[in-house]
This record gives structure tokens, sequence and C-alpha cells, in this order.
């Protein structure tokens, strides 16, 4: 699986954690895209009313000073009003098996997922992916 179709899995599962059911918005994940070389961040924002942002949480890996070691995490951090226990798992689970997920070489240095209102069988397959992922030690990509 890709990592940014992961990412828009994550928000799709969370997204009535996230957004009022009347609300007109997109959710944008923003990360550098460094061939090589794990995510150490990303950030998660609401676009509404003609491209204004508010940025819902930050997500940050510290890195070892070991070459080839792993990144320890640092964690998530919501802003106000925003809180996601889905999110939190889901990207959680995403940034400690970045190895599961590919990139493609080609795309831009500055990562970008665009998740528009899902339907409701995009939240439901979303759902069932995210719950595999917390209740599945075993799963796979």
């Amino acid at each position: 699986m890709e990592l940014d179709r992961a990412l828009e899995l994550a928000v799709e599962s969370s997204w009535q954690e996230l957004v009022n059911p009347d609300e007109l918005c997109s959710i944008h994940i923003q990360y550098e895209n460094i061939a090589e070389l794990a995510l150490s961040s990303l950030e998660v924002w609401m676009i509404k009313n003609r491209g204004y942002g508010k940025l819902v949480c930050s997500y940050s890996l510290l890195r070892s000073d070991s070459p080839g070691a792993s990144l320890e995490p640092v964690g998530i951090h919501f802003e106000n009003p925003y809180r996601s226990k889905t999110l939190t798992t889901n990207l959680d689970f995403i940034m400690r098996n970045q190895r599961q997920f590919s990139r493609p070489p080609d795309h831009s240095v500055h990562g970008l997922v665009q998740v528009k209102h899902p339907s409701k069988a995009e939240m439901e397959n979303a759902t069932i992916w995210s719950r595999s992922i917390s209740t599945d030690s075993t799963f796979s990509c």
C-alpha cells in the first residue's frame, strides 16, 4: 500500500471525530518526502472557506543519532478544539511502520494528501482498515 493511501484512510476513518456533519471542508496532510529517508513529521490541516487552513495536529518523530537506527516517537499534538483517538492510533501505526508503505520516487519533495468529504462507503472501508491495524499485530500492507 502507498503511504499517501494509508494517510488518506487514516483521515477517512477519523472524519466524524474531526469534522462536524454540516461542515464543508477538506483535510490536508503535509509532509517532507525525501527519498530514502523516513518521514520525521507531518501536519494535518482542515481547509475551509476559500482555502483558509487551520492546523488540526502535528506528529513528530525524533531521529536517532546512530545511522540506520530506528526513529523514536515523540507523538501527536492536537490543536484546540480537535481530538481524535482514531487518528492518533492510525498515525502512530503509519509513522512507526513506514517501511511497510511505498512512496513513488517521482513525487514532489513536498508531500500532500488531500481528503475531501468521504462517502459513507469510503468511511466504512477506512474504518475496517483502521480496526485491522489496531487489532491485528500481524497486519501487513
